[in-house]
């Protein structure tokens, strides 16, 4: 499993700054998604409705993340990265705005999905900017790099939310939400330069863009890791749909106690972000995403057992336990097959990261529906529903070529 290659490229200083501010810039994603998550059942009394039926507007951001980044990937490979960014975010601060102002269910599931619309540019420009500017070990780096910033959002998001609802009410959320778009503009304007050189932009005719996408999932360098990593991501997004439902009405979790165990399982994901950093020194990225995928499995199996023999009477701990694995599995999981299935696509680097990330919220919407479609108790259903992904994604990942030469893309 060890691979001691190196090139004189890989031993190049990365750039940290540089890269920390990038998963500032990405951060709005998480931010978007887990701050508002406490003041679901507080939203859904205020609209009159049900706390699963107000947790539609989860899924109802995820749409707007899969077109979205299925538009912006071929966009920033013609344009650049830059002025895509400008617009992304424009988009998200109007909608933000609306989501605050909103007295509508309707208005603010379609507002939750032009909000995603902008702030998926972040999570494509960024992916791509750095394959434009690093080899593939670097970029497993700076990808765990940039999850150590973009991942404190997660776990402080869902405090953030719950101290929110302390002082003010949910509307306040999505002002602070509208405020944080409003500073990845004065990033991008200031400190975002242009990574994508004339010479490596993608000029093919527009209405090629299907067959191309076609022809990126036909790629076993591509298809096998945005693949797999798409739908072991997926199964966290499935449990932050679920999330709210399971811990707080289920378990009776108050909004705090929520907001920590949230908090324990991202800090899971980042603390072994950080350990790949060190382990892309001594093995190979490929054996480091098998390894990963295969614990994730592992949990789901263990959660879908515990659904199986105990339902809604499982215990609390065991069933924490199995979720914080199938989310902290991501921190080596995400970082390797983001910088394999980026690794030989240097043309079309925004592509490939924007149908990497549309798989990832494909997972989410119909892993989602999937979810609500059995009336089984939410143990069951979670614990299935991420079995099913994990087992799968693991699959594909283990299709991936063992002996991959990575160093041939420099």
């Amino acid at each position: 499993m060890s691979n001691k290659q190196t090139t004189s490229h890989n031993k190049q200083e990365m750039p940290v700054a540089w890269i920390m501010m990038l998963g500032l810039i990405v951060a709005i994603g998480p931010l978007s998604i887990d701050m508002y998550l406490p003041a679901l059942p507080t939203m859904a009394e205020d609209f009159g409705v049900s706390t699963a039926r107000i947790s539609n507007s989860v899924p109802a951001y995820f749409v707007g993340l899969v077109f979205g980044q299925l538009i912006y990937g071929p966009l920033s490979d013609r344009v650049g990265r830059v002025k895509p960014l400008y617009f992304g975010m424009t988009l998200y601060v109007i909608a933000s705005l609306i989501c605050a102002t909103t007295d509508s269910e309707y208005v603010l599931f379609a507002a939750r999905t032009l909000q995603a619309l902008g702030a998926c540019v972040g999570a494509v420009v960024t992916r791509a900017a750095i394959r434009d500017t690093l080899p593939p070990r670097q970029m497993a780096k700076a990808f765990s790099i940039m999850v150590l910033v973009m991942g404190l959002a997660p776990i402080l998001a869902p405090s953030m939310g719950a101290a929110f609802l302390h002082f003010f009410d949910w509307h306040a959320i999505f002002w602070f939400l509208a405020g944080f778009g409003v500073l990845n503009l004065l990033l991008t304007k200031f400190f975002f330069k242009e990574t994508l050189t004339d010479e490596n932009r993608n000029t093919q005719p527009l209405n090629t863009i299907f067959s191309q996408y076609v022809s990126l999932l036909k790629d076993p360098s591509f298809g096998y890791p945005a693949i797999g990593a798409g739908l072991l991501m997926g199964a966290m997004f499935v449990y932050i749909s679920a999330a709210p439902e399971l811990l707080m009405d289920g378990y009776g979790l108050t909004e705090s106690q929520f907001s920590i165990v949230f908090g324990i399982n991202a800090a899971g994901f980042i603390g072994l972000t950080q350990v790949n950093q060190f382990l892309t020194n001594r093995f190979r990225l490929v054996s480091l995403l098998r390894f990963g995928a295969t614990m994730q499995a592992i949990a789901a199996i263990g959660l879908l057992i515990l659904g199986i023999l105990y339902g809604s009477g499982a215990w609390l701990p065991l069933v924490l336990i199995c979720i914080f694995f199938c989310i902290a599995g991501l921190g080596l999981t995400q970082p390797n097959a983001t910088a394999i299935a980026l690794a030989f696509q240097k043309h079309r680097a925004g592509m490939a990261s924007a149908l990497q990330g549309s798989l990832m919220f494909c997972v989410g919407i119909f892993g989602g529906v999937f979810l609500n479609m059995f009336p089984v108790n939410p143990v069951l259903k979670l614990g299935a529903t991420m079995t099913i992904l994990m087992c799968l994604g693991a699959y594909s990942v283990y299709r991936i070529d063992r002996n991959l030469n990575l160093d041939e893309t420099e």
